[in-house]
């Protein structure tokens, strides 16, 4: 199976504790790159690391990985040095500084373990989704452009984000009625998703920010479900052509920043990869212009793969989105 993200994140192991990453425009939003691309870079260099320099350590399975973004991340090269904080028999912790011309962009910590090997018990919890979600979809189907009872296929093509073009997104029928919760299913056709593409997945959601003010900006999950529920009933089963531009975004009047993302691996991947996985972001406050971003990734039996959190600022618009006009940009800057 083809991965198209680690093609295009062309990873580069230039020394013992230094990689370097190219850009792809696919990446990009206007004139920054999206965070969960940058996101993605940071888990490959890390993983990478476990399987060279510190493959002696037998821990292939990234535990957690948090990120601190200093300053945005632009179209141009990008080199990450890795210091190694702590090399243990059970876990082991590394820092990763991103810079891009000598500029120190983003702040990570990879912790590292083996999930094949046991270190203490396993029990269940009561917990589950509240609301509960659709009923899986059918996927056959849903490949095949037949309708599913519960989830309306969407695919988006245009200038922001260029790597949605490859990707079909299933959204619930009844859309979002429960204010702050989106829930999603998505796959890229042809591909299998592992830990990298799960860490971009993790910021390739609806803009919060937007559907909950209902705002019409560009990635209002609720501007996006009228679309798709009009084309459904013209088109059972196809998936519904979305499209932005980036005079769209320049409309907008606020941008939401990611200060911090956290991400926690529950499990190891199948070795082929996973080719669908369900997202439910979850807001619980917008206050003053900060708001909280909790987002759970399962796979097709609804197991629980990684947990997510990011820390936002809401700002009201004041940079330029390349069109001279205010921006709204969905991106960890």
């Amino acid at each position: 199976m083809s991965n198209v993200l680690r093609d295009q994140i062309n990873l580069q192991q230039i020394g013992l504790h230094t990689y370097t990453s190219s850009w792809h425009h696919n990446w990009t939003i206007g004139p920054t790159l999206h965070g969960g691309h940058v996101a993605a870079v940071v888990q490959l260099a890390a993983q990478t690391h476990f399987t060279t320099t510190l493959a002696a350590q037998n821990q292939p399975d990234i535990l957690t990985l948090h990120l601190d973004f200093l300053l945005a991340c632009v179209p141009q090269a990008i080199t990450i040095t890795v210091i190694d904080l702590k090399v243990g028999k059970g876990t082991s912790t590394i820092q990763l500084q991103l810079t891009q011309k000598d500029k120190l962009k983003v702040i990570a910590m990879a912790t590292f373990a083996n999930f094949s090997q046991s270190v203490g018990p396993t029990a269940k919890t009561d917990w589950e989704f509240h609301p509960p979600p659709k009923p899986v979809p059918n996927f056959e189907k849903i490949l095949a452009h037949e309708p599913d009872d519960n989830w309306l296929p969407a695919t988006l093509a245009g200038e922001i984000l260029p790597f949605s073009r490859r990707q079909i997104a299933l959204y619930p029928r009844d859309g979002f009625p429960t204010t702050g919760i989106c829930d999603l299913w998505n796959t890229f056709p042809g591909e299998r998703m592992d830990a990298t593409y799960l860490t971009m997945m993790t910021d390739c959601i609806p803009s919060m920010s937007d559907t909950l003010l209902h705002n019409n900006g560009t990635y209002d999950a609720h501007t996006f479900f009228k679309a798709i529920e009009a084309w459904a009933e013209k088109n059972p089963g196809v998936p519904a052509p979305l499209t932005n531009s980036l005079k769209d975004a320049a409309r907008a009047t606020i941008f939401d920043v990611t200060l911090t993302l956290d991400v926690e691996f529950k499990k190891s991947l199948p070795k082929k990869g996973q080719e669908w996985i369900f997202t439910r972001t979850v807001t619980k406050m917008m206050q003053d212009g900060r708001m909280d971003l909790d987002v759970t990734l399962c796979d097709h039996n609804m197991d629980i793969l990684c947990l997510s959190r990011q820390t936002l600022m809401i700002i009201e618009a004041e940079r330029k989105f390349g069109t001279g006009k205010k921006e709204k940009r969905k991106a960890s800057l």
